[in-house]
């Protein structure tokens, strides 16, 4: 089920069987884009193997995946007993680390899912400079994430999620008084980011945030 695209000369892909791969850091997957990988190793096979590391003192060798979770459940889905992968070599929490950089890397991801993976660094002891040069934001972008998830803002976390704010406008919210949330929200309107439905939402949930 792999396709003929080529892998790097220094970089050995082997079938590793799929029982022996234990996410690590597993993810909510939206339903349809993982139909959509499915559908597509089903008709041209797999176009990037994923990459695991070794788990040490396990007989038979059992491994850690570092990223690769879609691709692995959608092999699992088609009931594929083996899959291609990159053997690494790196403990468990270099391959947690990776994995949380690898998603918050990712060129489409939920702001939901970034907010939770800078906290999960930021607990695993990274600073908010050594977070922002692994996943290509500045230290600031970093800092003011972490602090909507510190002040405890569900609300406004869950806006998010549900696509009705976008992520600065919620950070901008949480740092702020009602007087400033509300000239916040007249600037989103003015700039055309947020309007109509989503503009009256975010209205009604600033009433019950107070």
């Amino acid at each position: 089920m792999m396709s003929d695209e080529p892998i790097a000369p220094n970089r050995q892909v082997t079938l590793i069987p799929m029982e022996r791969i234990r996410i690590l850091n597993p993810r909510a997957r939206n339903r349809r884009n993982f139909e959509e990988i499915v559908e597509s190793i089903a008709q041209v096979g797999l176009k990037r193997p994923i990459t695991i590391s070794r788990r040490p003192g396990t007989d038979p060798v059992e491994y850690d995946l570092v990223c690769g979770q879609g691709r692995l459940e959608a092999f699992g889905e088609l009931k594929q007993s083996h899959i291609p992968a990159i053997i690494i070599y790196a403990d468990e929490q270099d391959c947690l680390v990776m994995s949380l950089v690898e998603n918050c890397a990712r060129r489409q991801h939920r702001a939901i899912d970034l907010m939770r993976d800078i906290g999960s660094l930021r607990q695993r002891g990274y600073n908010d400079r050594q977070i922002g040069e692994k996943i290509g934001v500045t230290p600031e972008y970093v800092n003011m994430i972490a602090g909507l998830l510190e002040r405890g803002e569900e609300r406004l976390v869950s806006a998010v999620e549900s696509g009705m704010m976008p992520l600065y406008l919620a950070v901008q919210i949480a740092r702020t008084d009602d007087d400033g949330a509300q000239r916040a929200l007249t600037e989103a309107y003015i700039e055309k980011k947020l309007r109509g439905k989503k503009l009256a939402a975010v209205r009604r949930l600033l009433q019950r945030r107070k």
